[in-house]
C-alpha cells in the first residue's frame, strides 16, 4: 500500500514530525550547556519533558513501514547519543559545583582556625601608626 494512501500516514508522518522535535530540543538543550548557560537549560527541561509526553507511545510496529520504522531509529539514536553527552556535561558541572563548595568549606574552616572563631578585622593589626 503506497505511503500517501494508508490510513496510518497521518500518523506516521506527526510521529516522526514530534520525534525530529524532540531531537532538535535536545540539541539545543546541549547547546545551552556546551555554553554554560545552566539556568535555560534547567527551564528547557520542562519543554522537553513535555515533548516527551506529548509523543505518547509509538503507533503498534505494525503500522509503520520499513521507512518509517528506520527513520525512527534514526532519531532515537540520536537523541539517546544527546542525552547521554548532556548527562555527562551535567555530571562535570556538578562535580565542578562539588570542587567549589569543597573550596569554600576548606576556606570557612581556615578562617575558624586561625581567628579563634572571631571575625578580626586584621587591617587594624597591620596598620602602621604616624606621629
Amino acid at each position: 500500500m503506497p505511503y500517501a494512501r494508508c490510513p496510518y500516514a497521518a500518523e506516521r508522518a506527526r510521529l516522526i514530525e514530534q520525534y525530529e522535535a524532540l531531537l532538535q530540543l535536545t540539541e539545543r538543550m546541549l547547546k545551552l550547556s556546551h555554553n554554560n548557560k545552566w539556568d535555560e537549560l534547567i527551564a528547557m527541561e520542562t519543554d522537553y519533558i513535555a515533548e516527551v509526553a506529548s509523543i505518547g507511545g509509538p503507533l503498534p510496529i505494525e503500522h509503520l513501514d520499513e521507512a518509517t520504522q528506520a527513520r525512527i531509529g534514526e532519531l532515537l539514536e540520536a537523541i539517546l547519543d544527546n542525552d547521554m553527552r548532556l548527562r555527562q556535561q551535567l555530571i562535570e558541572r556538578r562535580d565542578a559545583l562539588g570542587d567549589m563548595l569543597q573550596v569554600s568549606r576548606r576556606q570557612q574552616d581556615l578562617h575558624r582556625a586561625y581567628s579563634g572563631g572571631k571575625v578580626i578585622n586584621a587591617g587594624n593589626r597591620f596598620r602602621q601608626e604616624t606621629s
